[in-house]
């Protein structure tokens, strides 16, 4: 078999699973990272020539293209700041202290297309028109006009301070572990690349850590009868989203991953071992969200999730016996699932049910997943969000040919730590770095399956909002 490598052990010589399970650096060996690392080289090299060009301080959309709803401000310390709609405004007005930091605060009239002073405007805010950010807030010159307004696009009628105090600073938070019910606007866009790291090598029986030594001599002639000591994967991640309306959102995500396996047999009295490797794209995740129902203020919201799996990654033959080192199930993947979110103050809680079927292929029946899962999210300042996230994850055992794997499925609870900072805002739109970390909190991974101990990764995405066609 190319790629493997087989040592044998003395059957005296006990392994040890006393590892330390650290999510470690990967290098970028995948051609695609390299492209797109420079991709993003050549876009951070362009944004110098567009620094002439005005654009909001919060998201970073041109100011021009956003005539009809774009804010200027002046803080009492003479600095000038620009934002493209009334959403944005307001995060940069909370985040500065409040109205007593800005000497003069002007929207534009949507209708009159004037300028009028903020403190004596009117807001519509959760109408049917997005012109600029989310949450949809429009300013108007007067009661008559807003009413007006309400009574064609619907949305409910606000003052300064009451608008003011409807978005926390960063807005609408993106989860890592689960998927937001909040949406993003038509022609809202995003595209990332991540990096990621796992091991995995605790040989757990229930939630208790057992010896591999012990579990070869209790499993000898078994179908399954080899046992894991430790997997490794690393590689990239890429991240596409896109705003297909107001109430649909379509995802894709897929990785190019470097995978490597090392299991132990015992046979005869001697202990044998090889490390496998594989490398190569995995399959493609394409998810639609669509908004079933969210409250007038943008502060509730409630989405259906539907996605497919698509077969990109390659299924093995020679891996039947180990579907770690799979980089695809080999068919089409089906997932549904529903997400709810919420504001509270600068808090944002999200939560998912999903279930994820994966059809049998070739004479291999990889478990169905479901998925439940909660993130609570604090903004304390616009361009930044830090917050924790836990998901418990049921999956159930492989077949292979009609027998079962008795080493595959279980359950497992995972909490991450996550951060998000929004670090620059240039091209029309603004670049963010997250950065996740976390360790499973219960491990019930079925008689002796590898359990994880540590995950981590890093991703760096760039997002705009195109202008009207």
């Amino acid at each position: 078999m190319q790629g493997m490598r087989v040592t044998l052990l003395s059957p005296s010589k006990k392994p040890s699973l006393a590892f330390s399970t650290m999510a470690r650096p990967c290098a970028a060996h995948s051609p695609l990272f390299q492209w797109a690392v420079v991709a993003l080289l050549l876009i951070f090299a362009s944004v110098g020539h567009a620094a002439a060009r005005e654009g909001c301080q919060v998201c970073g959309m041109y100011i021009d293209q956003y005539q009809a709803t774009a804010t200027k401000m002046t803080t009492t310390e003479g600095a000038t700041l620009a934002s493209c709609g009334v959403a944005c405004m307001i995060r940069l007005v909370n985040d500065r202290g409040g109205p007593d930091a800005f000497a003069s605060i002007l929207v534009r009239g949507w209708q009159s297309g004037k300028a009028v002073a903020a403190q004596d405007a009117l807001y519509v805010i959760g109408s049917d028109l997005v012109p600029d950010m989310l949450p949809s807030i429009i300013a108007f010159a007067d009661r008559t006009a807003a009413e007006k307004f309400v009574a064609e696009h619907g949305g409910a009628i606000l003052t300064f301070t009451q608008a003011l105090m409807s978005i926390s600073p960063m807005g609408m938070t993106m989860p890592t572990r689960l998927s937001t019910a909040v949406l993003p606007p038509a022609r809202a866009t995003a595209a990332g690349i991540g990096y990621m790291s796992m091991v995995m090598d605790d040989l757990m029986v229930g939630t208790d850590e057992v010896s591999l030594q012990n579990y070869l001599i209790a499993t000898q002639g078994r179908p399954m009868g080899m046992a894991p000591k430790e997997m490794t994967s690393k590689g990239a991640m890429y991240m596409i989203n896109l705003g297909l309306t107001d109430d649909v959102a379509l995802t894709l995500k897929t990785r190019h991953l470097e995978k490597e396996m090392t299991m132990q047999m015992l046979m005869g009295g001697t202990y044998s071992e090889r490390t496998v490797h594989v490398n190569g794209m995995t399959d493609t995740d394409v998810t639609l969200r669509y908004a079933l129902w969210r409250d007038t203020t943008y502060s509730k919201f409630l989405t259906l999730l539907a996605g497919v799996s698509l077969p990109t990654g390659d299924w093995r033959e020679v891996y039947r016996t180990m579907p770690g080192l799979q980089l695809g199930i080999g068919t089409i993947g089906y997932r549904a699932g529903l997400l709810a979110s919420a504001r509270f103050g600068d808090f944002w809680l999200h939560g998912e049910m999903s279930h994820y079927v994966r059809p049998e292929y070739n004479g291999y029946d990889f478990g169905d997943t479901t998925t439940v899962a909660l993130a609570l999210h604090y903004t304390p300042t616009y361009n930044f969000m830090i917050g924790l996230e836990t998901d418990y994850i049921n999956t159930g055992k492989n077949e292979n040919q009609g027998v079962t794997s008795n080493t595959s499925g279980g359950e497992q609870a995972n909490l991450a730590v996550v951060t998000s900072w929004r670090f620059l805002t240039a091209l029309g739109g603004n670049f963010n770095l997250k950065v996740t970390a976390g360790a499973p909190y219960y491990t019930d991974v079925n008689d002796g399956g590898l359990g994880t101990n540590y995950f981590a990764n890093v991703m760096l995405s760039f997002k705009r909002r195109l202008p009207p066609f």
